[in-house]
């Protein structure tokens, strides 16, 4: 019975959290950062739990039992069902993560070769274009911001300030890793539903950077280096300073709240870090039940 709770228990929350990324919109813009570490926590919750719930069924001596064997079944059938698209999702994730990182090679090859370090922003590669660009391109520790000339004559300081914080957001929490997490999941089950929490994901992912650069920059310049660089299309290689739902971000921008209440969100986010955490626990306790009924 513990088993199938688990698994069931799993598996509805990674719903709950899935639809409210999808249909709950207002809810989500105004806590970005708490809903996709809730759906991210759901999602890695999900294979932990049916290998939980099976270790749980194999170690219980009395699952075989006539009583519990319709039990057992549906225990059984949901963990495997979990695992195949835990599986599915895998296998997808690492295909696109492996293309990320040769792309990201060839890139950051190019960008030894014709950009610059910029004199007062280290870390950041400047080519010489007029153009206006910026944006992150992830590594294992670390990463770097590309930005073109043209947007950097073309920001004051306040706004140049906005794009960095915005992309250093970007490659400290690792956002690139949760949009292949997104892309993966579209690809192995090509639903409508599916294809709209991968846009979704996108969007909540430029929203959480523009929370992070109005806090440091804050939201007047934000909104202003959002408007000058438009509707820039994404690159195949790292995160954008524009592009994304251009329109819900400059709507949240020119709110009147703040992003991301901090208490909120941080309770979220808790939540969401818990939920992996979940099913070692329950397995824990279960074997500590059978070793030590006295205790109980």
């Amino acid at each position: 019975m513990g088993a199938l709770l688990l698994v069931a228990a799993t598996m509805v929350v990674a719903c709950l959290a899935t639809t409210v990324i999808t249909t709950r919109l207002h809810w989500v813009r105004r806590e970005p950062c708490g809903a996709l570490a809730l759906w991210v926590g759901a999602v890695l919750a999900v294979p932990l739990a049916a290998v939980g719930a099976l270790v749980m069924l194999a170690a219980d001596p009395h699952s075989s039992t006539a009583e519990l064997l319709p039990v057992t079944a549906a225990a059984v059938l949901g963990a495997a069902l979990a695992l195949w698209a835990s599986a599915r999702v895998g296998r997808e994730l690492w295909a696109i993560n492996r293309v990320a990182r040769r792309r990201r090679r060839r890139h950051e090859m190019l960008i030894d070769l014709f950009a610059t370090e910029h004199a007062g922003q280290p870390g950041v590669a400047v080519i010489p274009d007029q153009r206006l660009f910026a944006y992150s391109v992830p590594c294992v520790f670390s990463g770097r911001i590309v930005m073109s000339q043209g947007a950097i004559d073309a920001l004051d300081e306040h706004s140049l300030r906005a794009v960095i914080a915005h992309e250093q957001a970007h490659l400290r929490e690792r956002h690139h890793l949760v949009a292949q997490l997104g892309t993966a999941m579209a690809r192995s089950f090509p639903t409508t539903c599916a294809a709209v929490l991968s846009t979704r994901v996108s969007e909540f992912l430029e929203l959480c950077a523009d929370c992070s650069a109005r806090r440091r920059a804050g939201a007047p310049a934000t909104l202003m280096a959002l408007t000058e660089f438009g509707d820039i299309p994404t690159p195949v290689t790292g995160m954008p300073a524009g592009g994304t739902a251009l329109a819900v971000r400059l709507a949240a921008l020119r709110g009147p709240s703040r992003c991301c209440n901090k208490l909120c969100s941080r309770a979220i986010q808790l939540g969401g870090a818990a939920l992996p955490v979940i099913p070692a626990l329950a397995l824990t306790l279960n074997w500590m039940i059978d070793l030590c009924p006295w205790w109980w």
